[in-house]
């Protein structure tokens, strides 16, 4: 190679490393990612203080990872490769599990699964995340220590409170994990995290009905694509938590909407986007995935007073039609457009229940699908969501005005979070 040639290529090398170096600091700074559906990191705050940290440099190092310019475009690429038949990761996986037996009622057979960007994507159908094998019993103990503490103060104010613990979906799907995958930890998790309760708690354990459950028929509960239940799986656990609260309650009893009271029909129509689905660059055809089932009830829900406040602290809905449901004519649907999305609060009132009771929900998203039909069954249903608020006190609200029963409802992968702070008022 002569010099000349030599000189050229060098160049043509800085001015590729420079030119990204120069592009990236020019361009304005993103606060998301929608192809990974995250946020983005920021530029860390510079001082002589700060840099005398190693944190300092590992942040600087994200924020420089995050906000390169193109950086979409070579994760979309990294994504595709992944996915790729090419490039499988659990090639060999893959053919030794090709020829085993399978009854039906196992669920999938697995034929294909690969490792896209930390997701397992299974039969190009299922999208699941990979599987944390450790129990992390210090983070539980807090949770229960604040779950044990919010439940003393409900009940010494003569509020009759639940905790109910809905059937995650890595928990309830772990056969759909190649085998070196597969672990216990979510179970035992969750036999820890009850562990820790306080016995006089009432909990409303909704795994225990998906536990009888085949494993063909809990696919049949839970989305393909999205880290959520579909419809099907929610109405189960809305009708075993009604039936187990009107056991347990001394101010309660009811009995919950059947299928009678339901039309079941299909979504046949449009892209759904799967929250998995969009963090790996729709490694499953949207136009595929998750036809769900729908469920409309047969006489519609109507709400004497209903009230939406969005995640920014704005009330933009007034219409329970405009909130919940599946709207024709929609290109694309995703769990929140059909379900109501994360709220700050949601307050239903409903004269046509037959009790005068007022019932606080503090729920994670899990239960929007869940939340209109609870609502049949009580005169007043206030719902919050505390991820959406800076400063959130149960205890003020609480103290506020009476409620009659306080139901706390996370699903049982949500075993730490911060959900469990109930008391997030400065310097608390």
């Amino acid at each position: 190679m002569n010099k000349r040639i030599s000189i050229v290529y060098i160049v043509v090398f800085i001015a590729i490393i420079f030119g990204f170096a120069i592009a990236s600091i020019l361009k304005p700074d993103r606060d998301i990612s929608a192809i990974e559906n995250r946020t983005l990191s920021q530029l860390p705050r510079i001082s002589l203080e700060a840099i005398s940290t190693r944190s300092f440099f590992e942040d600087m190092n994200q924020y420089a990872n995050d906000q390169i310019v193109f950086r979409d475009e070579m994760v979309s690429i990294y994504q595709n490769q992944q996915n790729s038949k090419l490039f499988n990761s659990m090639l060999f996986e893959n053919l030794l599990r090709a020829n085993k037996p399978h009854n039906p009622e196992e669920g999938t057979a697995i034929k294909d699964s690969r490792i896209v960007s930390g997701l397992v994507v299974t039969n190009h159908k299922w999208i699941m995340p990979v599987t944390d094998k450790v129990v992390h019993t210090d983070k539980i103990d807090e949770s229960t220590a604040k779950l044990n503490e919010a439940v003393k103060f409900a009940e010494a104010r003569n509020t009759e409170t639940y905790f109910v613990f809905n059937p995650s979906r890595t928990k309830a799907l772990m056969h759909l994990y190649p085998e070196y995958l597969q672990t216990d930890a979510y179970a035992r998790s969750k036999d820890y995290f009850l562990s820790k309760l306080d016995p006089n708690i009432n909990v409303v354990n909704i795994g225990d009905k998906f536990d009888s459950f085949t494993k063909a028929q809990l696919e049949e509960r839970y989305l393909e694509t999205d880290h959520h239940w579909n419809i099907k799986g929610a109405f189960t656990a809305y009708q075993e938590m009604i039936t187990q609260i009107s056991n347990k309650s001394a101010l309660f009893e009811d009995t919950p909407l059947t299928l009678n009271d339901i039309y079941v029909s299909q979504l046949t129509t449009g892209n759904f986007e799967g929250s998995y689905n969009i963090q790996i660059n729709n490694a499953v055809s949207p136009r595929r995935a998750d036809r769900t089932i729908l469920y409309e009830p047969k006489v519609p829900f109507s709400f004497h007073n209903f009230e939406v406040i969005n995640k920014d602290g704005q009330q933009t809905v007034s219409s329970f039609k405009d909130f919940y449901g599946f709207k024709k004519g929609r290109s694309t649907y995703s769990y929140g457009a059909i379900y109501g999305g994360d709220r700050r609060k949601i307050a239903y009132e409903n004269p046509k229940a037959n009790n005068r009771l007022n019932v606080l929900l503090l729920k994670d998203s899990f239960m929007n699908p869940i939340t209109p039909y609870l609502a049949q069954h009580f005169n007043k249903l206030t719902v919050y969501d505390s991820r959406y608020y800076s400063e959130f006190s149960l205890k003020k609200i609480l103290a506020s005005e009476h409620y009659d029963v306080l139901i706390i409802a996370f699903h049982d992968d949500n075993l730490f979070s911060d959900t469990y702070n109930f008391e997030k008022i400065a310097g608390n």
